[in-house]
């Protein structure tokens, strides 16, 4: 993963580094759609920052202070004070150049914040969010009675958005396909329910497959540069060298708390099983026959609960062991007539009267009748369920490191692990917990770095490398600062992950 792709002159006015960073800021300031540029001169101050989250994703944000000493940023006419305004920005080198549009932010519930002091001083200052705050917050209006559930989907494929796992989480905040620039991630999960809000559930499908999740300015939502994507990967493309020309400020810190010897990997994951019997009439009285095979006799005396409307056949399986495991979701399950040959008794007819199998995925709702008294020696459903597994684990260590440290665990568990097997030769969930042992073992250093160079196209996720007396440290960028101030030099600032 690189920087943004910059045009080549801008590209070349920061390597030469002799003109100052300007900054551009339109806003849709009266929420209509129709974007007003703030003069140059008004703007006192921005300062935008990229990070990488822990839960998986890299968010963006933002913080502006404008001149406003002739009131030109009026506050009170705006309905809801700004609140969710679009905020573009942009950047560009000296004059004559393109601008770049680097972030595409929103005024956060704060609004535009209305500051005076001393004599005419007058100030606007506004707090920005990327995308990402907004898909944190679309489980406000969701229907906790119906969860959200999909089967039989791949993580990502821009070619099958209907059976994107990506697409389908990303849709249900409004994010059409055409939104979306991802990889294609083909591995398959049976079963997947949504249960936390889209932000939170793509940064945890981002952190399993190990993806870069942003809302980049070019697309409104970036899912890609994961370890087990079909596109190939610039795995060594560094995007940018520092050296003593570019650095002011250098500080060095160890990552001590990064470090694990031993992972435990404990997940529960739904498992597709082959056609199969998922539901068996087994409800008392029951009597046995000769051979002590279970009958189950239908008297005019006494009803009996499926012969009532609503009941409820709820699907489980036996194991090879005899356990009995309660089906998530079943599919290709046997028509009316299927079942109805299915039935076998005595006396009778058995018919059934209701047969409801699409209402529900993890029940029918039938109801069986019977013309005159009969006995009753089978009922039964086929179809092709999904289990959950409980307790599936991975536990790995290194031997070397539990001797000289003792056991420094890392216990991790999620939603979205797979039994798929990848390119490694191994399902999924082993082959994540053999990268994060590997990842974890190293001693890491954490590098802050800061420069006057204009490297506003710098991205979070990329490569870099830093050269210095004692030698080269190449490492991965996991925080981004770009501050601009109207009466001081341009400052970028970036933590770097040392590989």
């Amino acid at each position: 993963m690189k920087f943004y792709e910059i045009d080549t002159a801008l590209s070349e006015a920061i390597e030469r580094g002799d003109n100052p960073v300007r900054v551009r800021i339109s806003l849709d300031w009266s929420g209509h759609g129709y974007y007003e540029t703030v003069f140059e001169r008004d703007i006192i101050e921005a300062s935008f920052f990229g990070l990488q989250e822990t839960a998986g994703g890299t968010t963006a944000r933002g913080d502006i202070l404008l001149d406003n000493t002739y009131g030109h940023y009026a506050c009170g006419g705006n309905t809801g004070r700004g609140a969710g305004r679009e905020v573009r920005i942009s950047f560009s080198i000296g004059d004559g150049l393109p601008y770049f549009e680097r972030f595409v932010l929103y005024v956060d519930d704060t609004g535009f914040q209305d500051i005076r002091g001393p004599g005419r001083k007058r100030m606007l200052r506004m707090v920005l969010r990327d995308l990402s705050a907004k898909l944190g917050k679309t489980d406000e209006s969701r229907d906790w009675t119906a969860p959200v559930m999909f089967t039989y989907v791949v993580i990502c494929d821009k070619t099958q958005p209907e059976r994107s796992l990506v697409h389908l989480i990303a849709g249900r905040a409004g994010i059409e396909s055409g939104d979306i620039d991802c990889a294609t991630i083909p591995i398959t999960l049976p079963y997947v329910q949504l249960t936390k809000n889209t932000w939170a559930e793509l940064s945890e499908l981002a952190k399993t497959y190990r993806a870069h999740l942003e809302c980049a300015p070019e697309k409104p939502l970036v899912f890609a540069h994961s370890v087990y994507q079909r596109e190939p990967e610039d795995i060594d493309g560094i995007s940018y060298t520092f050296s003593g020309e570019d650095i002011f400020y250098l500080r060095e810190t160890a990552r001590a708390e990064q470090y694990r010897n031993t992972i435990r990997l404990k997940i529960n994951i739904p498992v597709a099983l082959e056609r199969q019997e998922i539901w068996r009439y087994e409800d008392s009285p029951i009597m046995y026959d000769a051979d002590l095979m279970p009958v189950y006799p239908f008297r005019s005396t006494a009803m009996r609960d499926i012969q009532k409307q609503g009941y409820e056949a709820r699907y489980h399986i036996r194991d090879s062991k005899g356990a009995e495991r309660a089906v998530l979701y079943a599919d290709q399950i046997d028509t009316i007539e299927e079942a109805t040959d299915r039935l076998d008794y005595e006396g009778g007819p058995f018919a059934y009267s209701a047969y409801d199998i699409t209402t529900h995925h993890d029940r029918a709702i039938i109801t069986l009748e019977t013309e005159t008294d009969g006995d009753l020696y089978g009922a039964a459903l086929y179809g092709r369920p999904i289990v959950l597994e409980l307790n599936r684990s991975c536990f790995l260590h290194d031997t070397g490191g539990v001797e000289r440290y003792g056991t420094a665990a890392l216990n991790v568990t999620g939603s979205y692990f797979s039994e798929d097997t990848v390119d490694s030769g191994v399902s999924h969930y082993q082959d994540w917990t053999i990268r994060e042992l590997t990842e974890r073992l190293r001693e890491r250093r954490e590098f802050t770095v800061k420069t006057h160079r204009g490297l506003f196209h710098a991205r979070v996720g990329a490569k870099a490398e830093i050269i210095t007396n004692e030698g080269t440290v190449k490492g991965t960028i996991n925080a981004v600062s770009l501050r601009y101030k109207r009466d001081a030099a341009f400052v970028a600032a970036f933590k770097i992950i040392e590989e």
